[in-house]
């Protein structure tokens, strides 16, 4: 296996937790590496990437989104965070979109999602956006994305290096 790079994109540490967490079981990787330091000569450097996101607007998050687009022909696995129910309808509309991202212009090996906390000072901002207005979130949503508290956890975590391992077809 050659050399994995591990990147996270973060604004609470959840995808760097399990950026980390995945770190301690691929043998053979550089990283977790912030992305905002990832230059071109990295891209040209690797065939296969890990990448966690965290979850923005019903997809991945800008940077990361940036960062795959820039990528032609690797190979990614990609794992995420978001402060809903991993079962939800809003999960698999995630899942869906950052898959198609991920394999426009790349081999996706796998895509992994866990539910993530979330700083709830900055989505209680969106509880005063009118119904109907973009980025309006009810006080029910608020509610349920107060479940995402204390996530990922070991569980979480866990199962993200368990799917890794499929991805990577390690023992």
């Amino acid at each position: 296996m050659n050399t994995i790079p591990i990147i996270f994109s973060t604004i609470t540490g959840n995808a760097f937790r399990l950026a980390s967490a995945v770190a301690d079981i691929v043998p053979d990787h550089v990283g977790p590496y912030n992305i905002s330091y990832i230059n071109d000569e990295v891209l040209e450097k690797f065939d296969t990437f890990i990448l966690s996101y965290w979850c923005n607007h019903g997809t991945a998050d800008d940077d990361t989104i940036a960062l795959i687009r820039r990528m032609k022909g690797k190979n990614l696995i990609v794992i995420g965070t978001l402060g809903a129910a991993v079962d939800s309808k809003h999960a698999s509309d995630v899942a869906e979109r950052v898959w198609a991202l991920a394999s426009e212009e790349n081999t996706l090996l796998g895509h992994f999602l866990c539910r993530g906390s979330i700083d709830l000072r900055r989505t209680a901002r969106r509880l005063s956006i009118p119904e109907g207005e973009k980025g309006h979130l009810s006080q029910e949503r608020f509610e349920k994305q107060k479940l995402s508290l204390g996530h990922p956890n070991e569980e979480d975590l866990k199962n993200a290096q368990e799917a890794v391992k499929g991805f990577l077809k390690l023992s």
